[in-house]
């Protein structure tokens, strides 16, 4: 009898929105480039007594996150395949942090790196600059599910020790990636999910005669915003 109340961004694919109530969810929906979500969060839990779980800056998601790792680097051990670079998307850093941090253990070698939309690439920056780094106010992408404003503190401290580097993607190369994923591989990808592949297709890193794991995190587009894709390239 544990109830729920998620707070996701009003852009969020209608579809994710839909399927998070049908859990049985409430769902409270904030502007990400004018509201703060933790401050709503803490709201809500003060008013009801509810236990704050951050989607990326806690211990227990990023280990829940990084089984995702361990699956990948089990698919490479059975292959005997040693990869070279990992390309993950990047929002407040938790994936990235639980998946490299696994990979790393079972893959020494392999260079990471983390992949955000450009408007939001707050790893990235933080990343060069070895200090926590918020986005600058107003910016906006097509990757909703990567729009946090900073990275995490625990997320960030795992990142600047495993993480070659962040690098970053425009909307537009974002919007051709889903429709070549889609074209090619018949993987309905959501921008934000489609950020890792998109540095691949994009020379972002050199990648010769190297072996590259990417993640493509996320099928969560509505049909207007895909065929709108479509339609625009």
């Amino acid at each position: 009898n544990v109830t729920a109340t998620i707070i996701m961004p009003k852009n969020a694919p209608s579809i994710k929105i839909k399927n998070t109530k049908n859990y049985g969810a409430e769902v409270i929906l904030y502007d990400p480039f004018t509201d703060n979500r933790e401050n709503i969060a803490h709201e809500i839990s003060k008013k009801n007594g509810k236990v704050i779980i951050r989607p990326y800056d806690d211990e227990d998601i990023i280990v829940g996150q990084g089984t995702a790792g361990k699956e990948i680097a089990e698919d490479l051990l059975n292959l005997h395949i040693s990869p070279d670079i990992y390309l993950c998307c990047c929002g407040g850093g938790g994936l990235i942090a639980g998946t490299s941090t696994y990979l790393k253990y079972q893959f020494p070698k392999i260079k990471c790196y983390s992949v955000e939309p450009e408007k939001f690439n707050d790893t990235q920056v933080s990343l060069s600059k070895k200090i926590i780094t918020p986005v600058k106010e107003g910016s906006q992408s097509i990757c909703d599910a990567l729009l946090a404003p900073q990275p995490g503190d625990i997320t960030f401290e795992i990142n600047k020790q495993i993480l070659k580097e962040g690098l970053s993607v425009s909307d537009n190369e974002v919007k051709k990636t889903i429709i070549l994923l889609a074209e090619n591989l018949k993987i309905i990808a959501e921008p934000g999910g489609a950020v890792a592949a998109t540095a691949l297709l994009n020379n972002k890193i050199d990648t010769t005669n190297k072996t590259i794991v990417v993640m493509i995190s996320g099928g969560n587009i509505d049909n207007e915003l895909f065929s709108n894709i479509v339609r625009g390239l």
